[in-house]
């Protein structure tokens, strides 16, 4: 007897159905680029599906998984940015499965549906609710899920089913899903890549080189030019390699092509130009193939390659590090390369300059959003972190050592018998830049008039016994307290 599968009935049919329109739609794409916009709409706009559904409908009445594979079977599903285009394999399988997966979470919820055009404001809301406190899923997920949900009801007439941000803030919140579940973090809280973890990428994938050739190819495409997985598996280095630049035009995100370019620092662009020698070495057999795996579907490839990092360690549970590390550490080293400093998710550089060269750093921001394939110039701080605020590595340095003063034994004992009635973290330390081991953290300490000078000294000894030597005793003349300044609190 054949085993009943857990899987969304229709799930395996719409697959094929889309694969099928897919096939189509790349067929006629010199047609499509004739059309008019009024005409690419009509195909793939707003309104679009309404007689597609009326179809669906009166075929199959009760039945809304077949329903949904005829309507995507059949309809044309179009991108919202970029060139006039129908959206990608991946994009348009992900687009059906979510309402597979809609339509089957409903009937779990005892909320049925016979017909896919019932899906509106009150079912978005409790799947909302149930992937979210069910099961846990994150705020890109979510966020993705109810994006393909509300472009579903717009294709199908109904624009305004499905309510925006505030609106459908308060009615998440009426069913105990706080609007934090909907926020993704568009600003890293400190930096990804491979080397702010201390592992040197070149070693770790000049290692794998040596039985896994292929997979160390690919990741040094995505960190010498940051490609994502899919961009690196799909990439034709005889197509793609114009000299000036790299064209990245196969397995982006939405379709978009996109320039990549060298970097101005010779030796970056030399170790540049020998990958793209050696993929073209690599793909001479099977051009047309490139940098793929064979007989294997863009899924299926991805998920060899990742079964492959996860067998070589490349996790956040072995080393610590994800394939997707190398994008941010390419997006960093772009960024170096304009700016000539680190990036502020790396937390090295101190807030006042970024802001002292706001434009050279939002057009460094600009050229790595399009170098990574991104539209929006802000998506660069998801890969560089915020240049307005400190970054989280540089608030642990801070509170690190202010902690250390504060609570190693007899120290603020020393410095109150000294006179001392205040004291701040200053210079380098205060910004929560990295201190080497043979700088000293400057504490600047504001002292009563008739201080001792006798047992100031004594208590500087005492300091540097205590705190081996890292910390350096600065006084403060006036009143006035140090700009920047963080305050270490002493106890008697």
């Amino acid at each position: 007897m054949k085993k009943a599968s857990n899987r969304p009935m229709g799930l395996t049919r719409i697959n094929h159905a889309v694969h099928a329109h897919v096939g189509v739609t790349g067929k006629s794409c010199k047609n499509k680029r004739a059309l008019t916009r009024a005409d690419t709409l009509a195909t793939g706009g707003p309104g679009s599906y309404v007689v597609l559904i009326k179809e669906a409908k009166e075929k199959f009445p009760t039945d809304p998984f077949k329903q949904t594979t005829y309507v995507l079977g059949k309809g044309d599903l179009q991108a919202h940015t970029g060139r006039r285009r129908s959206v990608s394999e991946t994009t348009r399988t992900s687009f059906g499965k979510t309402l597979m997966l809609a339509i089957a979470d409903l009937k779990k919820l005892r909320m049925p549906i016979q017909q896919i055009d019932q899906i509106g404001r009150k079912q978005a809301v409790a799947l909302v609710a149930y992937w979210a406190l069910e099961k846990g899923q994150s705020a890109a997920t979510l966020t993705t899920k109810l994006s393909q949900l509300r472009k579903f009801c717009v294709l199908i007439g109904k624009p305004d089913a499905i309510p925006m941000r505030e609106d459908l803030y308060a009615l998440l919140e009426a069913v105990g899903v706080d609007r934090s579940a909907l926020t993704r973090e568009q600003v890293t809280p400190g930096s990804k890549n491979w080397s702010s973890v201390s592992v040197d990428p070149k070693s770790i994938i000049a290692q794998i080189a040596i039985e896994h050739p292929h997979e160390a190819l690919l990741l040094e495409l995505m960190l010498y030019w940051g490609l994502r997985v899919s961009e690196a598996l799909s990439l034709r280095p005889q197509d793609s390699d114009i000299g000036s630049e790299l064209e990245v035009t196969r397995g982006t995100k939405g379709g978009r092509a996109r320039m990549v370019p060298y970097m101005t620092d010779p030796s970056i662009a030399t170790l540049q130009r020998d990958l793209l020698d050696r993929c073209l070495g690599w793909s001479k057999a099977f051009p047309k193939l490139g940098m793929g795996y064979r007989n294997l579907t863009m899924e299926a490839a991805r998920k060899k390659f990742y079964n492959t990092m996860e067998k070589l360690g490349i996790t956040l549970e072995g080393l610590g590090v994800t394939p997707h590390g190398l994008r941010h550490e390419f997006a960093a080293n772009l960024f170096n390369d304009i700016t000539g400093h680190r990036p502020p998710a790396e937390g090295n550089e101190p807030p006042d300059w970024f802001k002292a060269n706001r434009q050279l750093v939002e057009d460094a921001y600009k050229r790595v959003s399009r170098a990574l394939g991104h539209t929006r110039p802000d998506i660069s701080s998801a890969y560089l972190g915020s240049v307005t605020k400190m970054s989280k590595l540089q608030k642990e340095r801070v509170e690190r050592w202010v902690q250390l003063v504060e609570t190693t034994p007899g120290v603020a004992q020393a410095l109150m018998r000294a006179g001392v009635e205040r004291a701040w973290l200053t210079g380098r330390a205060a910004k929560g830049l990295d201190i080497h081991p043979e700088e000293q953290v400057h504490l600047t300490v504001q002292i009563k008039p008739d201080f001792d000078r006798v047992e100031l000294g004594v208590s500087m000894g005492v300091l540097d016994s205590l705190l081996s030597g890292r910390v350096l005793l600065v006084l403060l003349h006036g009143e006035n307290q140090p700009d920047g300044g963080a305050e270490v609190f002493f106890k008697a």
